[in-house]
């Protein structure tokens, strides 16, 4: 086969496999909805109000099961074969907790906000800092970032946030600030075994030795 023959046959691969990704993503996001001819609605709020759970679990697993069946037939190349197997076990695995939000009408369909958010949160941390990392404030303050930045966006939230303090009880308390030290102590823990593995580690085998000599000497 001549290499042009080559090229064109893994274009139509590639294109094969990113309509793949193309139809989940227009199942999720709900564009199949159909919008009532002169509708004032934008597009969006339309998808939100016209899918449901039900109706997106259907056309998804359907999906699933096409694909299913063109991996079973096995007549494709075996890079697309391959790929299709692990597109599948993602997707297999994710089924169970991806389809859950289309019933609530306030639950966003993309993760936009999200996205935007953090960007907020990085670029007033650089500014104040000075730095362009942020691992050092995520890592010290953890999910308390993102608590704050929530109550912190308006006057109403911390009036809200006052009298729900006012109402906790010490007990309560001491617990949340436990579970907070001990996720942000893993975090933490995480990161310099992924970023300073030997310095970590050596940290750890001065730590055992230690407690091993005090052990012995009693």
């Amino acid at each position: 086969m001549e290499k042009r023959e080559i090229w064109r046959e893994r274009i139509e691969q590639l294109k094969r496999m990113k309509q793949w990704v193309i139809d989940a993503e227009n199942i999720l996001n709900s564009s199949w909805v159909e919008i009532p001819e002169g509708s004032k609605e934008n597009r969006e709020d339309l998808q939100k109000r016209f899918s449901s759970n039900k109706e997106v679990v259907i056309r998804f697993d359907n999906f699933l099961q096409g694909l299913q069946r063109e991996y079973a037939e096995d007549k494709m190349s075996q890079t697309e074969h391959k790929c299709l197997e692990e597109f599948l076990r993602v997707l297999s695995s994710l089924r169970p907790h991806l389809i859950q939000c289309y019933d609530l009408e306030v639950f966003p369909r993309t993760n936009n906000e999200m996205e935007s958010s953090i960007r907020k949160t990085k670029a007033r941390y650089r500014r104040i800092s000075g730095r362009k990392s942020w691992n050092t404030y995520l890592l010290r303050h953890g999910r308390s970032v993102a608590f704050f930045d929530w109550w912190e966006a308006s006057p109403e939230r911390w009036e809200e946030f006052g009298r729900l303090a006012k109402k906790m009880d010490r007990e309560h308390w001491k617990k949340m600030k436990k579970e907070t030290s001990s996720a942000q102590s893993e975090q933490l823990k995480r990161f310099r075994f992924l970023h300073r593995r030997e310095q970590f580690l050596t940290t750890l085998e001065e730590s055992w030795a230690s407690v091993s000599e005090t052990a012995t000497l009693h």
